[in-house]
This record gives structure tokens, C-alpha cells and sequence, in this order.
């Protein structure tokens, strides 16, 4: 048993802890925002056709059909980022555990905790069209994912 759990320190116990939470809120929001997509297909009468109880293409209006387009981005980001994270996180997670790392379990609960608060800023952000600070929280939120990575590579050299 290479893991003693029972010897496990309390920082690293958290970080477990933290990142299981974390990605337990990452999946919440990933699914809120599919819904979301759904309603805005819903209202600009894209979904499949037998949807009756949708609005027709001929229907939607403009806002509908801007609020499809950003529904799908946010959807697509989403989907080029958080899973990576997650992967990255979780990966290093197991690092850090395996290790004993305490310092870096602390930076793991720092760094995953920024990513995801960005993750949801950049969806409100993205929802509002506020372009310029959609741009920064994307940039925390790729930051924190590069540090996550670094974070758990360098613990790897603890085991």
C-alpha cells in the first residue's frame, strides 16, 4: 500500500476534500449551462423538430438567436477547459497524496479554488458580453490550470 491514510496530514486531507468539492461545483455549473443552452435552442427554434413545443425558426427573434450563440460558446469554453483542469487536478491530487506534499497541497486548494471561481465569473461575464473581463477570468482561470499542472508535476519528484 503505497498510500498510508491513516498517516495522511490534515492540509493534504483537505485538499482532497476541497478538490472534490471543487469539481463537484464544476459539474453543477457544466450542467447548468447545458441547460441553459437548451432553453436558448428552445427560443430560437433550433432544437429538433420533434420539439413541438418550441418556438419556430421563423419565430425567433435576434436577441434569441444572440443569446443562442453566446449559450454555445460558453458551452464550447467550457468544454476546451474544464475537463483538462479537471484531469490536471485530479492527477495531481494523486501526486500530492502519494508524496506527502503538504506545501503543495496547499497550493493545489488555492490554485483549483481560483480556477473554478473563474470558470463561473467567466460565464456571468460572458453572459453579460462584458468582453474585456471575460478575457481576464479566462486568463486566471489558464493560469491557475498551467499552475495546477506544474504543481503536481514537481510533487511527482516527492514520492
Amino acid at each position: 500500500d503505497i498510500i498510508h491514510w491513516n498517516n495522511m496530514s490534515s492540509i493534504i486531507t483537505q485538499a482532497l476534500q476541497a478538490t472534490a468539492v471543487l469539481s463537484a461545483a464544476l459539474w453543477f455549473k457544466v450542467f447548468a449551462t447545458n441547460i441553459g443552452l437548451g432553453g436558448a435552442k428552445n427560443n430560437a427554434g433550433t432544437r429538433p423538430a420533434e420539439d413541438t413545443y418550441q418556438k419556430n425558426a421563423a419565430e425567433a427573434t435576434e436577441e434569441d438567436k444572440t443569446n443562442l450563440d453566446r449559450a454555445q460558446r460558453i458551452v464550447n469554453n467550457d468544454l476546451e477547459n474544464i475537463p483538462y483542469t479537471m484531469v490536471l487536478a485530479w492527477g495531481s491530487m494523486y501526486c500530492i497524496t502519494v508524496a506527502g506534499a503538504e506545501s503543495h497541497a496547499f497550493a493545489q486548494i488555492v490554485l483549483y479554488t481560483i480556477f473554478v471561481a473563474s470558470r463561473f465569473a467567466h460565464s456571468i461575464v460572458y453572459i453579460k458580453g462584458l468582453s474585456t473581463a471575460r478575457s481576464i477570468v479566462w486568463l486566471f482561470g489558464a493560469m491557475c490550470s498551467f499552475g495546477i499542472a506544474i504543481n503536481g508535476a514537481v510533487a511527482s519528484f516527492k514520492i
